[in-house]
């Protein structure tokens, strides 16, 4: 089967699927049953791709020990921890043969996990604040009408801010539940916009960028 072909039946499969899920989800059609096929066996590739996708961690991160290319220390620890709780969280299934409550996997989730995970968010929130307070500055009236803005939202959210003055709270409010509503519902909107244009230059095999060596065309 030559490569143009093998794309087509892909490009095909991919309309009918849509087609056939939008019309369930749309107009209550009787293809309950066929829908609910569907999902199944997405349910299935989606398992099967998280498989390969750990196939092909491992295999890329031994490559990088094995090569000792840059960095490589981080390529023995990802493997390392994978090797743990691989073998933690199937400990009790290989020895009952039913998953069990496994001690282990459970304190290196909760206290190695969790942590890690949760360290995240401060190095997340120090990026926001670095670009806030390149964005925060008052060049022309929209960026300093986002300033104010921004202080408010701030000065509303910190302990300081309502021992400063208490108007900054109810301001702040206003800023973050009534004040945003309308912006947060235009981006709403448009990117639904944007995802069902995408849907159908999909459907209609414009958009290639998500097939295996495709691109947009």
């Amino acid at each position: 089967m030559s490569q143009v072909l093998k794309r087509e039946v892909v490009y095909a499969f991919t309309g009918l699927v849509t087609v056939l899920m939008f019309v369930e989800y749309f107009f209550f059609a009787e293809t309950w049953s066929l829908a609910e096929t569907i999902r199944t066996w997405a349910i299935i590739v989606y398992n099967i791709s998280l498989g390969l996708g750990a196939i092909q961690l491992l295999r890329q991160h031994t490559l990088n020990l094995q090569r000792k290319r840059d960095n490589y220390g981080y390529s023995a620890v990802v493997l390392a921890f994978f090797a743990i709780m691989f073998l933690t969280g199937m400990m009790g299934y290989l020895a009952t043969g039913q998953q069990t409550d496994n001690g282990i996997y459970n304190w290196l989730f909760v206290n190695v996990y969790t942590p890690l995970g949760a360290t995240l968010y401060p190095i997340t929130g120090f990026y926001i604040f670095s670009a806030a307070y390149r964005a925060f500055r008052a060049r022309n009236i929209d960026a300093a009408l986002m300033l104010i803005a921004g202080c408010f939202v701030i000065l509303s959210n910190a302990p300081v801010g309502e021992a400063i003055w208490p108007g900054f709270a109810t301001i702040g409010e206003w800023f973050k539940f009534t004040g945003q509503i309308p912006g947060m519902r235009t981006f709403a909107m448009v990117g639904a916009l944007g995802m069902i244009a995408y849907g159908f230059r999909a459907l209609l095999g414009k958009e290639r960028g998500f097939y295996a060596g495709g691109g947009d065309e």
